[in-house]
């Protein structure tokens, strides 16, 4: 084997190693988490007190998902589901239709935890 192969397999390696343990980090609030959870997690720590409109532009996922992972993140939950509690949904001054979504709690400390894994 070359040196370049056996260096790409040490460096994929890596990186796996690396996704592995940013997806455990996720499973701590909650085992079930989906890959769209994680994405508008990450985009709402990115974005404190983004709109699930913007969410929704900036994930391509649809208004309905949105809402509805919203909910099961806030405290609310969603059919019938406990809340996740590591977001809060709050109204936007100045625009009582639209909602922005802020890290609160365990998100807070996860979207760090994250945030440190992927820049280490």
């Amino acid at each position: 084997m070359s040196a370049d192969k056996a260096g790409a397999n040490i460096e994929d390696a890596e990186w796996i190693k690396k996704l592995a343990l940013i997806i455990d980090e996720f499973r701590k609030i909650n085992q079930d988490i989906t890959a769209n959870q994680m994405l508008v997690l990450l985009r709402i720590g990115e974005h404190p007190g983004i709109t699930q409109s913007k969410l929704a532009e900036l994930t391509s996922l649809k208004d309905g998902t949105i809402s509805r992972i919203c909910a099961l993140m806030s405290d609310r939950g969603h059919q019938g589901r406990e809340g996740l509690d590591v977001i809060d949904i709050r109204p936007v001054p100045g625009d009582y239709r639209s909602k922005g979504q802020f890290l609160v709690n365990n998100g807070k400390r996860l979207y760090t935890s994250i945030k440190k894994l992927m820049t280490d």
